[in-house]
């Protein structure tokens, strides 16, 4: 049974057809451009939507770790933060240009998944989360160090990094950099700019992980889930291949991590190394579906999209009343009341009845076995 569920939802995506999932990038590739957003000043909506690409990024680069081996990681972020601050400050401390600097935050970021990795191969379950959960801590406590803060810039972080916008419009200043006034001038070209960036890197990653989810490599990552024993007996080397999952997924962190600094122009503890974005990492991956690559993504885009629409729609009289941070209390109350229902899962949910319409009309049991 349990290795049917892993098969069923590695299938996903072929179920869902290839036609749909391109009309679905084609609409977005076009949202900027509809008629219901602002076309001369920036919109909350598409801000929105370019946080849910981020996110959705970061919940792909935590299921092909944690949805396809089953190796549980709470630290994320860390590797998300390692590489937006090291190519930051190669950025805004040293004036490397993007194309250096962006590289190299990935590169640490795989290097520090290597110096995990290693260490925690023998860990399952509970024991490695436990360990990963301690990275962002460590993370935030590094860069807040007093010593370090006038290249860090401590606990209220740096700003000054160079907008991905800057390349794109060619518009630099002496140092490089585009104005701040210029940036408020054309706020809305900038900000559909930074979201085509965002769109882009999400279905690159996409296309990526779904192409390795579907290889020799996908099948040995979803056997170690299932049964690593089983792996081990035929032969197989599990430790290479879960340090191969780690070494992918922190370089996958780490590439959305060095373009959510510069998108952000600046390097904030409480965004790049905190807790809560390994959480809300794992909450868009776990309510998408895991193992799936697809489901992070429609995971990602409920949470950003879904707080967004709780702003829209409550009136600024009931929202000013409310306590700091009801809306992710209240959509988090939310997604739990729906993973009631879909323990594995709104994608993996989707999917189900029509496998189950389909064995039926064939004479067939419902089953979750390919």
């Amino acid at each position: 049974m349990r290795a049917g569920m892993g098969m069923r939802m590695r299938k996903l995506p072929a179920a869902g057809g290839g036609g749909l999932i391109l009309l679905l990038v084609l609409a977005l590739a076009l949202l900027p451009y509809l008629p219901i957003f602002h076309p001369q000043r920036g919109d909350p909506w598409i801000t929105a939507f370019i946080l849910a690409n981020y996110l959705a990024v970061f919940a792909m680069s935590w299921d092909i770790l944690s949805g396809y081996t089953g190796q549980i990681s709470f630290g994320q972020a860390f590797f998300i933060g390692a590489a937006g601050y090291t190519g930051g400050l190669a950025n805004v401390g040293w004036g490397w240009p993007l194309f250096l600097s962006i590289p190299l935050g990935i590169f640490v970021a795989v290097l520090l998944g290597l110096l995990v990795g290693l260490p925690t191969l023998r860990l399952r379950g509970a024991y490695l989360a436990l360990v990963t959960l301690f990275l962002p801590i460590l993370g935030m406590k590094l860069v807040s160090i007093e010593r370090f803060a006038g290249i860090t810039g401590g606990g209220l972080g740096r700003a000054g990094l160079t907008p991905l916008a800057a390349v794109a419009l060619r518009d630099f200043n002496g140092n490089g950099r585009i104005d701040r006034a210029d940036i408020l001038l054309r706020y809305a070209k900038v900000q559909r700019i930074d979201y085509y960036y965002s769109l882009g890197l999400m279905v690159l990653v996409a296309c990526l992980l779904l192409w390795l989810a579907r290889s020799k490599v996908g099948k040995v990552f979803e056997a170690i889930r299932e049964d690593e024993e089983a792996v081990e007996a035929a032969g197989i080397n599990t430790a290479k291949y879960k340090i191969l999952a780690f070494l992918i997924s922190s370089g996958v962190a780490g590439l959305g991590g060095a373009f959510y600094a510069h998108y952000w122009q600046s390097l904030v503890p409480s965004e790049m190394l905190s807790l809560d974005l390994s959480l809300k990492v794992i909450i868009a991956a776990v309510f998408g579906g895991m193992g799936t690559i697809l489901g992070p993504i429609l995971g990602a885009y409920s949470l950003i999209l879904g707080k967004e629409l709780l702003l829209q729609v409550l009136p600024f009289s009931v929202s000013g009343s409310l306590p700091a941070g009801w809306t992710s209390t209240i959509f988090l109350a939310l997604l739990l009341l729906v993973l009631r229902f879909a323990r594995r899962g709104v994608l993996p949910m989707a999917f189900t009845p029509f496998g189950s319409r389909r064995r039926r009309g064939q004479g067939g049991r419902p089953s979750l076995r390919p």
